[in-house]
């Protein structure tokens, strides 16, 4: 599924607005990897992996 997102969809994933600069996406990335942490919540490793690749892409 991730290889098929536009970067619209990435940005809407991360929860920030298309063109932010990197300190408001990587804040973004941060707060999300936080809770969707598979150490901590082991039920939202999908979540998980998409924001992770969204951040990666962006």
């Amino acid at each position: 599924m991730v290889e098929m997102m536009t970067a619209e969809m990435m940005y809407t994933i991360l929860g920030v607005p298309v063109g932010s600069d990197f300190a408001t996406t990587a804040k973004a990335f941060r707060d999300l990897r936080d809770k969707y942490n598979p150490e901590i919540n082991p039920f939202r490793r999908k979540e998980f992996a998409e924001v992770l690749a969204a951040f990666e892409f962006l």
